[in-house]
């Protein structure tokens, strides 16, 4: 663990913390360990269980998947960051303009 934390950049407590379910790990932080660990960041996230019932939830899988914060998720789309929470909370769908955008970026959770 020591090793890890040194690699990784990440405190042994933070490590201790996330493997005993202490604390959920942050998209970054998941991002550091899938890097190090050369597991995907999906796989130690566990996000395959989130719900796909609307377009905002898949939407929001698939950037966790891919370890994604919001506004790292809006640039990728030329979007607003709010947007992506509008989308992602359910209080708005996206337009037709994203189709295209948004069905590339989806593809990460149809595997």
């Amino acid at each position: 663990m020591k090793e890890l934390s040194q690699v990784a950049e990440i405190s042994i407590t933070s490590i201790g913390y996330i493997e005993r379910n202490v604390v959920v790990a942050s998209l970054p932080t998941l991002r550091k360990l899938s890097k190090c660990l050369k597991e995907p960041i999906h796989f130690l996230g566990c996000f395959e269980g989130m719900p796909e019932d609307t377009i905002g939830q898949r939407f929001k899988k698939a950037r966790y998947y891919r370890g994604l914060l919001g506004r790292e998720a809006a640039d990728l789309i030329c979007v607003d960051e709010k947007t992506i929470n509008n989308w992602e909370s359910g209080r708005k769908v996206p337009s037709n303009k994203y189709y295209c955008k948004i069905k590339e970026f989806l593809k990460i959770i149809e595997i």
